[in-house]
C-alpha cells in the first residue's frame, strides 16, 4: 500500500525495486539502492552508520506475515524449526521469542522460501511475505511473531526501518512515500482492486493484511525497537 502511488504516479524521479529482506539489504549495500524499510536488525546492528526515517513497517499484534507454521500446529521443545534465510529480523525476533518462553527447538536456516520444502527438513517451518499469507491457508499456524511479540511486551514489533547512508539525506524520499501511503489509506477500496489483481489469496486475507500493517515510527514503535534490540544484547545475538 504505502507504494501504490508511487507506483501509478511515474515522472517523480523515484525507481522502486522489489526484494526480500536480504536482497534489499544486499542491494543497499552494493549501492544499488539509496533509501528502503531494511530489516530492523540490521538497523540496529548497524545504525551508527546510517540514518532513520518515519517510513517503516510494523504491527502492534498480529502481523499475518510472519509465521510459524507446522502439519500439526503444535509447538514442543522436540520439533526442528526450518527457517528461511531471506530474513534476519524474523529470525532473531524467533530466538528471544522462544527464550522468553523456554523453549529450546533447534533452527536450521535454508535457502529456500516455499513452505512445503521447508517442512521437509523440520517440523516447523518459518515463513514471511506472501508464502506466510499463502501458508496460513494451507497450514496450521503455530505462532504469529508480530502477536507473540505484542503479548510479551506490550509493545508494537517493527520488522523494518527505512534508511539511508549517513552522508546521504533522503528526507524527501522518505516524505514521497508518506503521501503516497496516506492517499492509500484514503483509497483504500482502489488500492485493494488493483491489489486483488497481483495476489492470488481470499479478499477477507488481503483485506485484513493491507490494514495491519503499521508504517509509521511513532513513540511506540521506537520503544517496542528498543525493547528488541535490549533483548537481542540479553541473548547475545548482537
Amino acid at each position: 500500500m504505502p507504494y501504490f502511488l508511487l507506483e501509478q504516479n511515474g515522472g517523480t524521479g523515484i525507481e522502486i525495486y522489489e526484494g526480500s529482506p536480504r536482497e534489499l539489504t544486499a542491494m543497499f549495500e552494493r549501492g544499488e539502492i539509496d533509501f528502503a524499510p531494511l530489516p530492523s536488525f540490521y538497523y540496529i546492528k548497524n545504525k551508527t552508520q546510517l540514518r532513520s526515517y518515519e517510513f517503516c513497517v510494523a504491527s502492534n499484534g498480529s502481523v499475518l506475515s510472519v509465521l510459524l507454521v507446522s502439519e500439526r500446529g503444535i509447538q514442543d521443545e522436540e520439533g526442528c524449526i526450518a527457517a528461511t534465510n531471506q530474513t534476519v529480523t524474523s529470525l532473531n525476533l524467533l530466538k528471544v521469542i522462544l527464550k522468553e518462553k523456554g523453549l529450546r527447538n533447534e533452527i536450521h536456516q535454508l535457502n529456500e522460501i516455499e513452505t512445503g520444502e521447508l517442512l521437509k527438513h523440520g517440523t516447523y517451518a518459518l515463513v514471511i511475505g506472501d508464502e506466510a499469507l499463502r501458508a496460513r491457508e494451507r497450514y496450521k499456524v503455530v505462532m504469529d511473531l508480530g502477536e507473540e511479540w505484542h503479548e510479551l511486551t506490550g509493545y508494537p514489533m517493527v520488522f523494518g526501518i527505512s534508511v539511508s547512508s549517513n552522508g546521504m539525506d533522503m528526507s524527501e524520499a522518505n516524505s514521497a512515500v508518506m503521501r503516497s501511503l496516506e492517499w492509500g489509506e484514503k483509497n483504500m477500496e482502489e488500492v485493494l482492486r488493483e491489489a486483488k489483481k497481483r495476489f492470488s489469496m481470499p479478499d477477507e486475507l488481503l483485506e485484513r493484511y493491507l490494514n495491519t500493517l503499521r508504517y509509521r515510527l511513532g513513540e511506540r514503535e521506537r520503544k517496542g525497537l528498543e525493547i528488541f534490540e535490549a533483548k537481542c544484547h540479553e541473548y547475545g545475538l548482537l
